[in-house]
């Protein structure tokens, strides 16, 4: 019983949170082009979620077979007439009737045409921003200040005269209001110049900072390089979790409450109290907090940090700051910062591909269905909020991918219809047809090459070595 519920965890685990994310964006993504299609008096013959054998389905009023497919990797929406072929009972090519042209998709004007394309990727960037608005209007949104705390002493942020307590406003060109803006605008530039606009008593001021380079190692070992700025976010002196039985318990301090003085010293930052505690280690510190609005005093003794091999480092109480808070946002607010997370998403995903493409950043950042399904699996282990954070997310990198100007996507046909507004008629059949052929080549190759990255990633690749050697 043990064995098969082990076997069965990767199912539950990745492959059933994968394909639920999925199901919602392919659904959501046909729906648009059927609509938008419906609206343009465009007759639908098939709604299919998946490809392959259909599993089950039925036909609705207007002759459209809604249908769920065998293979779950994606869908389509199959309308009348996008094929100008038209063949009779005795397989002889026909032309269309009066009545088929009115309801046909290669028959509508090219605005018509053009809108069905652009409503996929359209509706997904909408869904986007709902998902998010919603999840930041019921859950609230991860929110850091943009104001630096610590600094690391040499650091890109050092070395660039920025200092704690300054309120980063812009990055690379992009208005910022929280810490985690700060962090996607630098991470995706190691090694990079990149001009930054802080807030200091009152005043502006712009620096270039020379981006350092940090190694993110996941869970496997692989290795991602991502910006390094040298310093954190700001974190108030506001006490999270304690630990039981540690010095901050035994001396009674509470979560929620506020480190004001230790040893008589101010205290600003979190980072002070880390700092004062791990240089005394087993003397008593007087303590001041802020709880309910009072003044408590308190008498806290640091215990010994002590490694796996009995190594003293410092002191330690035992205490982890208030995590990045989640603030709650009114509707009209949360979907303000919904719009301005998809568009700082945008932004970074279109800097990336540059990047790739001008050999800055290497493409084994190219994810596939394989690792979109491990991460679909992880952050649905993180909790609700992670997973309906990362299915907004996916929506609008899967509008992104489907805008590229490559045939067989819904941004190539865009191209298409946009050499056909500027000739004033379509492209020959023959030119088409190529196109359509290296738009085939280019996505199998994309996909291949995506894939080919999962497998390394995911180290299926030395698994298989291993068993030759």
């Amino acid at each position: 019983m043990v064995n098969s519920m082990e076997f069965l965890a990767p199912l539950w685990n990745y492959v059933l949170p994968f394909l639920v994310i999925l199901t919602i964006l392919v659904f959501v993504h046909e729906m648009g082009h059927y609509y938008v299609a419906r609206r343009a008096g465009v007759k639908v013959e098939a709604f299919s979620i998946g490809f392959g054998p259909e599993l089950f389905g039925w036909t609705d009023k207007h002759g459209t077979r809604w249908r769920f497919a065998a293979i779950p990797l994606g869908g389509y929406v199959k309308m009348f007439g996008e094929n100008e072929r038209m063949l009779d009972e005795d397989g002889a090519e026909r032309a269309l009737t009066p009545e088929e042209k009115a309801c046909s998709f290669q028959h509508k004007r090219l605005g018509q045409r053009a809108a069905i394309v652009f409503a996929g990727p359209f509706v997904n960037y909408v869904f986007a921003v709902i998902v998010l608005g919603i999840l930041f209007a019921v859950a609230g949104q991860s929110f850091s200040p943009a104001i630096i705390g610590p600094l690391t002493a040499g650091g890109p942020a050092e070395k660039a005269g920025l200092r704690t307590g300054d309120k980063i406003v812009q990055v690379a060109g992009r208005n910022v209001e929280r810490f985690e803006e700060v962090m996607q605008a630098i991470g995706l530039r190691p090694g990079e110049r990149v001009p930054v606009v802080v807030e200091r008593d009152g005043q502006r001021r712009g620096v270039d900072v020379d981006v350092g380079v940090r190694m993110l190692v996941d869970k496997r070992g692989n290795q991602t390089p991502f910006g390094d700025l040298g310093a954190g976010p700001f974190v108030p002196p506001i006490v999270g979790r304690i630990v039981a039985n540690g010095a901050a318990h035994e001396a009674g301090l509470k979560p929620g409450d506020v480190f004001l003085k230790i040893k008589g010293q101010a205290i600003e930052t979190f980072d002070d109290v880390r700092k004062i505690v791990y240089a005394h280690p087993e003397v008593a510190l007087d303590v001041v907090v802020r709880r309910d609005g009072a003044e408590i005093p308190l008498v806290i003794t640091p215990k010994w940090q002590v490694t796996k091999d009995n190594k003293k480092l410092g002191g330690i109480i035992g205490v982890s700051p208030q995590a990045a808070y989640r603030m709650q946002h009114g509707v009209f607010d949360a979907f303000v910062q919904a719009v301005r997370e998809t568009y700082g998403l945008t932004v970074a995903t279109f800097t990336a591909v540059g990047q790739m493409i001008a050999g800055t950043r290497s493409t084994r950042d190219l994810s596939g269905p394989l690792r979109i399904a491990e991460i679909s699996g992880d952050m649905a282990q993180l909790g609700l909020y992670q997973y309906v954070w990362f299915l907004g997310v996916l929506s609008l990198s899967l509008c992104i991918i489907n805008l590229l100007p490559v045939p067989m996507l819904d941004g190539g046909h865009l191209l298409f219809y946009g050499f056909e507004a500027l000739r004033g008629k379509p492209l020959g059949q023959r030119a088409q047809e190529y196109g359509f052929r290296i738009g085939l080549a280019l996505v199998i190759t994309l996909m291949v090459f995506a894939t080919w990255n999962d497998l390394v990633h995911l180290k299926v690749i030395e698994s298989i070595r291993s068993l030759f050697i």
